[in-house]
């Protein structure tokens, strides 16, 4: 017995061991869930904390590790929050039905769309534009963007539209007897003398096409159901603004109870024993459709989707409805909406109006954050979350119903997520990547050359056999969010060859924007074919061709250790600008420093002579301490248009980490200073 005991201590304490060396290797992932909370009446309520909200996921009460509230109404807090916060950003997806709407109705739809776009969108607001057609599926015309001129190019022909970027930052006949309306007993009596044989196959042709009719329906659902699931890879709520004239609501509800003549008909076959002549299906509805409703409504809840219809059809003109002939209603529109938590707006060109009141109920949003479990399965969480302490009557509170773990994605998911990586200033860790923009201004347009640094070794770690490939997207963003102009390139490696050079460097990837003079988010996203990836942002302002200008610090590069790859450009042909003495270099944009090891680099400073110059340069180490740069002067060099003047920095005693590099440089005698920074990597011996 005691040898026993020993024995199942032993287990305990291996058990105990190993449960422990298991939880320290157990990774999780941080949840955000927007909710919204309003009173009786439909206004927000203001104020909550996170002592106000109890989250449970599958069954399980998850503390609350993040809190944040947005209120859109207020200044301070939008000032407070930042633009790229994707939780502060609204994304509506204007989905154009292709099958259940007229040619008029299509029009209806795209005025009502460019009113949208004109007059509904805020500058942080995001909108792309798709179509679902039942012969060819849903299709993401476009991604979502801020680019309104995307929007409404896209708009204006949504069947046909095809962004040539390549993340986008198309009846049956009825058998009836015909039927004697006259209400006279001569009328009655020809009726009741119609060939029976006839009426029951008029009866079955209609069952069939209701059928055919049916399948087209459910195959809209599940097209809807598609396209949730790939909004999953769009962070915050979605708001979907479905353009649809509607299908026939009786065909998955049934029939209508102002449907008079279809009662009258079923009864009288009930009473006289011909159950077979009775369609149960469209009495009380199909199941099936139900059922994949039911699934449509779930994806959107778990994808955090809204889908608000909008009648397209105009003012809807009841015919004969004591008699059934004909009822016409946007029922079907409800039945999509309405288990997603959206709305129906009928009879409207403008949504604007009727979607003030909706995003009013929005107004402010409180993001929840919450740890969980890490893993790649796909399942999808339930998620509830509770009011305590809210002494508001009638507090209703809106949230996510779950969320999806990570899963393998589509394509267009993939497509998806780089597009909400660039628009969102998503950081990327898989990759190391660093950027760098230094604009050169013209008459016309500036000539504006990007450098980008890929860390080898990251690239290298998705290598499969002698070969890979990687894309590289760059974004030039306009103040108002408009791509002004853009670079995509695909690269093929061949790692055999490269890959020493590669692990002790990288790949310097260079090309050319053409921009106008203003303010600009030059976005880079660097993407393998096993979908791992980098993202760099750099802020840079174009100047005028008559401003006095500095560049960047232009650290100088050796050639000979990187990957260099020559991208396009869209400047035309423009001579290489970065050369001292006529001898061209290669720029860093990602600038390694050692203590004691002096740096070399180079100032271009447009409209300024070089003899009239003078600088000073700071460096704020990774401790966030400002020193003196300490640079010194090599040599002063004087062209037509751009003084360049060559130094050395030669850092003393830096913490290793990220620093940055500041240079002001100003003319001799004056207060007016250029100010330019670089970012640097401060490595010890």
């Amino acid at each position: 017995m005691r040898c026993l005991g020993r024995i199942a201590s032993s287990l305990l304490l291996l058990a105990t061991a190993a449960a422990a060396q298991l939880k320290e290797t157990i990774e999780v992932h941080l949840v955000e869930v927007p909710v919204t909370v309003i009173d009786r009446a439909g206004n927000p309520v203001r104020g909550l904390t996170a002592a106000n909200f109890e989250i449970i996921d599958q069954g399980k009460t998850r503390e609350i590790a993040t809190f944040d509230k947005i209120d859109f109404a207020s200044p301070d807090s939008m000032r407070a929050t930042s633009a790229l916060n994707p939780n502060a950003r609204r994304s509506f997806l204007l989905l154009f039905d292709l099958t259940f709407s007229s040619p008029f109705g299509r029009t209806k739809a795209e005025e009502a769309a460019r009113n949208f776009i004109a007059r509904g969108m805020q500058r942080r607001d995001l909108a792309a534009v798709a179509t679902v057609d039942i012969s060819r599926g849903f299709r993401m015309v476009t991604a979502f963007t801020t680019d309104r001129t995307l929007l409404a190019s896209a708009i204006a022909n949504p069947q046909t539209f095809v962004a040539s970027d390549p993340l986008q930052i198309a009846s049956g006949t009825v058998f009836e007897v015909p039927q004697d309306r006259v209400t006279t007993d001569e009328g009655q009596g020809r009726a009741a003398q119609l060939d029976p044989t006839a009426q029951d196959i008029a009866r079955l042709e209609k069952r069939l096409n209701d059928s055919f009719k049916r399948d087209r329906v459910e195959r809209q659902l599940e097209l809807l159901s598609d396209l949730a699931k790939t909004l999953r890879a769009v962070p915050g709520r979605k708001q979907v603004i479905f353009f649809s004239e509607g299908f026939d609501p009786r065909l998955v509800q049934g029939r209508d109870v102002r449907d008079t003549a279809g009662t009258a008909d079923e009864m009288a076959q009930t009473m006289s024993g011909n159950l077979f002549r009775v369609d149960t299906d469209a009495r009380y509805g199909s199941s099936t459709s139900m059922r994949i409703l039911a699934d449509m409504a779930r994806m959107f809840r778990g994808s955090d989707v809204v889908l608000h219809g909008v009648d397209i059809q105009g003012v809807r003109v009841q015919n004969s409805v004591t008699d059934g002939s004909l009822i016409n209603s946007n029922d079907a529109l409800h039945l999509l909406s309405t288990p997603t938590g959206g709305e129906v707006f009928k009879n409207s060109n403008d949504v604007n109006a009727d979607l003030a009141q909706m995003l009013r109920r929005q107004e402010v949003v409180y993001v929840l954050g919450f740890n969980a479990p890490a893993n790649k399965s796909g399942k999808f969480h339930d998620i509830k979350v509770r009011l305590t302490g809210v002494a508001v009557t009638g507090a209703q509170v809106f949230h996510r119903a779950g969320y999806y773990d990570s899963g393998r994605q589509t394509p267009l998911e993939r497509s998806l997520t780089a597009a909400e990586i660039i628009l969102n200033d998503i950081p990327q860790g898989e990759i190391r990547i660093a950027s760098l923009a230094a604009p050169f201004a013209t008459r016309r347009n500036a000539t504006v050359p990007i450098v980008i640094d890929i860390n080898g070794a990251d690239l290298l770690k998705g290598a499969k056999g002698d070969a890979m490939s990687a894309e590289v997207y760059v974004y030039a963003f306009d103040d108002e969010g408009i791509v002004r102009d853009r670079m995509f390139q695909r690269i093929g490696l061949e790692t055999g060859k490269v890959a020493d050079r590669l692990r002790d460097t990288g790949l310097k990837y260079l090309a050319t924007l053409s921009l106008p003079p203003g303010r600009y988010a030059l976005k880079t996203l660097v993407r393998t074919g096993d979908d791992r990836k980098g993202f760099a942002r750099t802020d840079v302002e174009v100047p005028g061709f008559d401003d006095v200008a500095l560049l960047p610090p232009l650290f100088m590069d050796d050639p000979g250790r990187w990957i260099v790859v020559r991208g396009g450009s869209h400047a035309g042909d423009v001579p290489y600008p970065f050369h001292i003495n006529g001898e061209p270099f290669f720029p860093s944009a990602s600038v390694a420093v050692q203590n004691g090891q002096s740096r070399r680099f180079a100032v271009f400073v447009a409209n300024a002579a070089a003899g009239e110059l003078a600088w000073e340069a700071t460096v704020t180490d990774p401790l966030g301490r400002e020193s003196p740069g300490g640079a010194s002067l090599v040599q002063e060099l004087q062209g037509s248009e751009m003084a360049k003047l060559l130094l050395d920095y030669a850092p003393g005693d830096l913490s290793s980490g990220a620093a940055t590099f500041d240079l002001k440089v100003r003319k001799k005698g004056s207060a007016d200073a250029r100010k330019s920074s670089v970012p640097l990597v401060v490595k010890q011996k």
